[in-house]
């Protein structure tokens, strides 16, 4: 029997636009981190600065084999030391479709074997007409169609204040097309200018947040969605700044009415696209027109500044949209990760400039361009996401224990109607309204991956486990969510016994009519690790007897 539970332990999103800053929050919420056998540490007592950089020579193709004697690292115009090197060769990627699985049943597990190179499409339609919309989708089925086999791509698309997982990082052809007609064409929501930019960069860096190393999202827009403000630089223009120099001091972006939201400082944008280690890519779905108006004009600087401060390159003014995709995937699989330790920062919130160079080529570099002197300079990428070791002069990444994911498995089904009327009369759970379906969430998690709160003399541990959903429809509006803690009392020895073992409890939620997508998270409430899943699911109205 399903019993709906009360929400406990975890405070999931407010509102939708901070879902992912709700959930980052709970994850972080645990106490201690179990620590693996025979894992390395690496404290840091100062900031390490990170640096992915890609060398590309005249015609584009990547660079290899250089050494760390080749590059030189500077900090505001100061030589640093570096502390680590690392050439990562784009190569083959593990087997990370799922295997077949019964219908309504999930799992994240591949994320224990994530993708040697980290490429993820985001189809954001906020900025995109119709028009555009239907000459992006042609593009993309191209660049599907010509995508080598073997290789994994995700696909996210914005819908109004929400960013959606359409589909996993997978390298079926025929689930990424299906994604993509998911995405596209898409009617704009009402009230779309209230959307910005960091709300959007900010969900897609908890999407990704358990996905390690160096992560390459190409952002197809029409812009960004500052500009749907009327005249929205108008106050920087006046103090004498454009986009570029907004995107380089993080300037606070003002509303120029009273009924819209001020956009957010760009230092928070930076800042967490630095901690996730992601490299943007802003392509312009619109291509190529006979005219820039000067709106257009001011978003593709933006758009330039966007990727020179995250290492990424921006593309615009262009109709081959497949084929940039192209390029950028050929050539993102190979970088080399360099860090440094400064030892000038103040915590002053000021922008630092990062300027690589390499001796004696003629290369081209793309790196982050800098970083903010701000409170995150506790929170190095490196410590956080990676653990970034140094052993006889060579580097290594591991999983930190807490980034390192729960894998489970979720089912997923609809209550029939005859045990939902029995449960019903039993007073143990509430009748669905409106219509809405429901359905049971059925959690299997690894004991293993668990850590018991307390241990007594009779080998008998005490677990706190919690599992939450967050329900979205098509248009990205929260229509659900639930979640629970629970306790549960194990036998030590029998877990030792069987370390394959499963923990298994479940939820109820009732879902509307029509395309949900659900969002599933799992976490140890000793530990705060957790792991996280997104499932697409078409909820049919039930046949009537």
């Amino acid at each position: 029997m399903v019993i709906r539970k009360p929400l406990h332990g975890l405070v999931l999103a407010c509102c939708v636009a901070g879902m992912a800053t709700a959930l980052g929050q709970a994850a972080s919420a645990g106490q201690t981190l179990r620590g693996k056998p025979n894992s390395p540490t690496f404290h840091v007592s100062t900031r390490v600065v990170l640096t992915d950089v890609t060398v590309t020579d005249r015609n584009g193709n990547p660079v290899r084999g250089l050494k760390q004697r080749d590059f030189q690292i500077f900090d505001d115009g100061r030589p640093e030391a570096l502390k680590s090197f690392e050439e990562h060769i784009a190569g083959p990627s593990p087997a990370y479709d799922a295997a077949t699985r019964p219908p309504g049943v999930y799992t994240n597990a591949a994320m224990l074997h994530p993708p040697a190179v980290v490429n993820a499409i985001l189809i954001d339609t906020t900025t995109i007409d119709l028009v555009d919309q239907m000459y992006l989708y042609e593009e993309l089925t191209k660049f599907v169609k010509q995508l080598p086999p073997g290789e994994p791509v995700a696909i996210f698309c914005r819908a109004g204040q929400m960013t959606l997982e359409l589909e996993g990082f997978t390298s079926d052809h025929a689930a990424l097309m299906k994604a993509i007609r998911k995405a596209i064409p898409r009617i704009q929501e009402t009230a779309a200018e209230y959307a910005t930019d960091y709300g959007t960069m900010q969900q897609m860096a908890f999407y990704l947040n358990q996905v390690p190393g160096k992560k390459n999202l190409l952002w197809f827009s029409g812009g960004s969605s500052a500009y749907l403000h009327v005249d929205p630089m108008a106050d920087q223009q006046g103090a004498g700044m454009t986009a570029t120099s907004m995107g380089a001091t993080a300037a606070q972006m003002a509303p120029t009415g009273t009924d819209l939201p001020a956009q957010p400082d760009y230092r928070a944008m930076y800042d967490v696209l630095e901690q996730e280690r992601i490299t943007l890519y802003p392509i312009d779905a619109r291509g190529l027109v006979a005219s820039v108006s000067e709106q257009m004009n001011e978003q593709h600087l933006q758009m330039s500044a966007d990727a020179e401060a995250t290492g990424g390159q921006a593309r615009y003014d262009t109709n081959e949209l497949a084929q940039a995709t192209e390029r950028i995937l050929a050539t993102d699989g190979d970088y080399y990760t360099l860090t440094y330790s400064p030892d000038d920062l103040r915590n002053n919130g000021r922008w630092h400039r990062v300027a690589v160079k390499l001796r004696g080529h003629g290369y081209r570099l793309s790196y982050r361009r800098g970083y903010f002197d701000d409170e995150k300079n506790g929170e190095s990428p490196a410590a956080r996401s990676r653990a970034l070791l140094e052993a006889k002069g060579t580097s290594r990444e591991v999983l930190d224990p807490k980034s390192d994911p729960i894998a489970f498995t979720a089912q997923v089904a609809e209550i029939s109607s005859l045990a939902e009327e029995s449960a019903v009369r039993a007073g143990e759970i509430g009748a669905p309204k409106n219509g809405e379906v429901p359905y049971a969430i059925v959690y299997q998690v690894p004991a293993a991956d668990l850590a018991p709160q307390s241990v007594d003399a009779g080998h008998r541990g005490t677990y706190r486990v919690g599992a939450g959903v967050l329900a979205f429809d098509r248009h990205g509006t929260l229509v659900r969510r639930e979640g629970q803690t629970l306790t549960m009392t194990v036998d030590e020895r029998e877990i030792r016994a069987k370390p394959d073992g499963q923990m298994k409890f479940d939820e109820e939620v009732d879902l509307p009519v029509g395309q949900d997508y659900l969002y599933l998270v799992v976490w140890d409430a000793t530990t705060g690790r957790l792991g996280t899943m997104n499932v697409p699911l078409l909820v049919k109205r039930p046949a009537r007897p």
